[in-house]
């Protein structure tokens, strides 16, 4: 029997015309698609390839990383204050220096520079060795609503802050203005006065604690919301085991760090909402601007009740925040996922 064939007719397949253009011929195509000679796409610029942290996320990845942001915390701390010791061995320095001279409000600004600064390094070190990621990942950047963003966590904190000491019984008169200005009322000493306890309030603590705590803590847990959360709120909050409040005794600083733990809860609400790390910084040094009106505008109350009451308000607001953000399906932000403004 004689087997007849046939001839199929000519197709022209988009390989085909692809390699009559110039292209890559068909063969080659074909060994790409099934795997034999793939190549890496390339990511897109603005979601750049992230690489792989060089500590993993188990309990141990996340102890050495909270212990690095407590101990960046501590040397930043202590840098200033061997700086200070050293300057005033320094013949002349204490009366240069010292009391109420403009001279000492301008070491003591320096000093709260080098906290911040002393934090900043230390986090971008940590982030680009080991997390492999830039600063800005953490929350880092400024853009047009960071003011804005800035200025409520401010107002929501101090507000709150403001309100409850107001609700509280008095247990004794309003402090008169010398409780923070001593015998001195020219304005050009008003001025650094205010201006020393605004940088208390965030060049030296808002700002640094924020970046480290809500910044790149926060930011690596972030694929786990609930333990990041967590995490980075009992870790911030034990640290003002040691943080001087008026605490006379080892009951109260257990006590003490109901506050902590509110204003820390508000910051990551706000955080979740605005998606920006000034938000958790104006709740941060808000608390700090409204604990100083309460005590130049109203009347005096018990440490111990403050405490409790400001910390169980602003941890049920930031409770609030955290339970309707992450229903909405907020996550903590990226910032190099996010586009500047």
């Amino acid at each position: 029997m004689t087997a007849v064939t046939t001839s199929a007719p000519k197709v022209v397949t988009p390989v085909a015309r692809e390699r009559d253009a110039g292209g890559a011929t068909a063969a080659a195509r074909l060994r790409s698609v099934l795997g034999m000679n793939l190549t890496p796409v390339p990511a897109r610029p603005e979601f750049p390839a992230v690489d792989a942290p060089r500590l993993r996320l188990g309990p141990l990845g996340i102890t050495v990383r909270v212990v690095v942001a407590i101990g960046i915390l501590i040397v930043a701390n202590l840098v200033p204050a061997l700086l200070s010791s050293l300057v005033i061995l320094i013949p002349g320095a204490a009366e240069i220096f010292g009391g109420s001279s403009p001279w000492g409000f301008a070491l003591a600004f320096v000093l709260q520079v080098l906290v911040l600064g002393t934090v900043v390094l230390g986090a971008w070190a940590w982030m680009r060795g080991v997390e492999r990621a830039p600063l800005r990942a953490a929350g880092w950047r400024v853009d047009r609503l960071s003011a804005a963003w800035l200025l409520l966590g401010v107002a929501v904190s101090a507000a709150s802050v403001f309100a409850v000491t107001a609700l509280l019984p008095a247990t004794g008169p309003v402090r008169d203005e010398g409780a923070f200005t001593g015998e001195q009322t020219a304005p050009l000493m008003v001025a650094l006065l205010l201006a020393y306890y605004l940088g208390l309030a965030f060049v030296q603590q808002g700002i640094p604690e924020e970046l480290l705590f809500r910044g790149m803590l926060l930011w690596r847990l972030r694929e786990r919301p609930v333990r990041a959360i967590s995490v980075t709120t009992l870790a911030f909050t034990a640290i003002h085991l040691v943080s001087n409040g008026g605490q006379q005794s080892a009951g109260e600083r257990v006590i003490y760090l109901a506050l902590p733990f509110g204003f820390a809860l508000l910051a990551v609400g706000l955080l979740l909402w605005t998606g920006s790390l000034w938000a958790a910084v104006g709740v941060h040094g808000g608390f700090h601007v409204g604990t100083y009106l309460a005590l130049g505008c109203l009347p005096e109350v018990g440490s111990v009740a403050s405490w409790v009451a400001i910390g169980s308000v602003q941890s049920a607001i930031g409770l609030a925040l955290i339970v309707r953000a992450v229903r909405r399906g907020k996550r903590i932000p990226d910032g190099r996922a996010t586009r500047a403004a």
